[in-house]
């Protein structure tokens, strides 16, 4: 379990702040559709560390992030795009189109960085690269929780270079993770709901908490997978061949799996589920059960989308199961890209006892393994 000490936190070190050109590693990979941005969460995450950075006499506040996975520099991934939407928000802000070794002329007192994701280099945690980007600071600020599970340039090798602290939100996440393996160390009630199409990045969750949590509910492709492993009838729905073997071998009452869906051709209890048939989203009967037993729960983790939200035609139990988790008084977190886009469509971001974490990928990493590679 990580433990921030007062010296590696930003709001204890303001005085290091004056006059200095501090460098902001942000997470605004947003979804941006027809020119227009999804979800603000994550950008709305950053505001405190800036405008704390701002109030307290920063010189210049470079902003890095990545946004999508581009190939090929396509104009749809550009960090210009939110320039519209951070002019709202924030003063004196303006985009600069960064290359290594290049000084940056602009006299705005925000920049915001191209896609650092446009240099191979940034996943390749190259060394010369983290150094061109150090150049550009004096002090090195991660408030990019969700990204600190990858060991790339932005976010692991320019602390080499420069002084590092850790932003508001960045605290706020290692505070309300930890206080899952708190909960666990009192022997308090501990609910997982683990979904998502891919089982790769939460097979390790699931064997972490098979012995630390009182139930383990999974849904979407991950259920899918489980099903598939089981020898039940899943039609053409997706599922992660790779994992049937190390998912035979699971075994545990504390795993829940649904057993009614909605497919293409319909209403499906799990033994009339036929061959042409896709499973698309959460039955009502698999909600009602998985919500009861949620209630008894003292903390719940949840993690993943329980059907295809792409299409509003499948969104449905998704959108009900959150709206019927934010009403429990239990302690609640909450995490993932597309989990959070369930709850921008029902307006919700901040609740008393719910902690949205920005991270998908690094929240799951983090709970898995108690620890991230940024510190290893």
């Amino acid at each position: 379990m990580i433990v921030l000490k007062k010296e590696n936190l930003l709001r204890f070190n303001k005085n290091k702040i004056r006059n200095k050109k501090i460098i902001v590693r942000v997470d605004y990979n947003v979804e941006i559709k027809d020119g227009k941005i999804e979800e603000y969460y994550r950008i709305e995450k950053s505001l405190q560390t800036i405008n704390f950075l701002i109030k307290n006499k920063a010189e210049k506040i470079i902003l890095i992030t990545h946004l999508g996975r581009p190939k090929n520099k396509e104009k749809v991934y550009s960090t210009k795009n939110l320039i519209p939407y951070l002019r709202k928000i924030i003063k004196d802000v303006a985009y600069f189109n960064w290359q290594p070794d290049k000084e940056i002329n602009v006299k705005n007192k925000v920049i915001l960085l191209e896609n650092i994701r446009y240099f191979k280099e940034e996943e390749e945690n190259n060394e010369s690269f983290s150094e061109s980007l150090a150049k550009l600071g004096d002090i090195f600020i991660n408030e990019a929780f969700s990204v600190s599970h990858r060991k790339h340039s932005s976010v692991y090798g320019i602390t080499k270079f420069l002084p590092t602290y850790f932003g508001f939100n960045f605290e706020e996440e290692i505070k309300n993770l930890n206080k899952v393996f708190e909960y666990i160390k009192k022997r308090k009630r501990v609910g997982v709901v683990i979904s998502g199409i891919k089982i790769e990045t939460k097979i390790d969750l699931i064997n972490k908490f098979l012995n630390k949590a009182e139930i383990i509910i999974l849904g979407g492709g991950i259920a899918n997978t489980f099903l598939k492993a089981k020898g039940f009838e899943i039609g053409k729905s997706i599922y992660d061949e790779e994992y049937l073997d190390k998912v035979k071998k699971i075994y545990s009452n504390k795993i829940l799996i649904p057993f009614d869906f909605i497919t293409q051709n319909g209403y499906r209890f799990l033994g009339e589920i036929k061959k042409d048939d896709v499973i698309l989203d959460i039955g009502n009967e698999s909600l009602k059960i998985f919500l009861d037993e949620l209630k008894k729960m003292d903390l719940v983790v949840w993690n993943g989308p329980l059907g295809k939200i792409e299409d509003k035609k499948y969104i449905k139990g998704s959108l009900n199961f959150a709206k019927e988790i934010i009403k429990m008084g239990n302690k609640k977190i909450i995490g993932g890209g597309d989990t959070l886009k369930i709850f921008e469509k029902i307006r919700v971001k901040k609740l008393k006892n719910v902690f949205f974490s920005t991270g998908g990928g690094a929240m799951l990493y983090y709970l898995a393994h108690e620890n991230l590679p940024i510190f290893k």
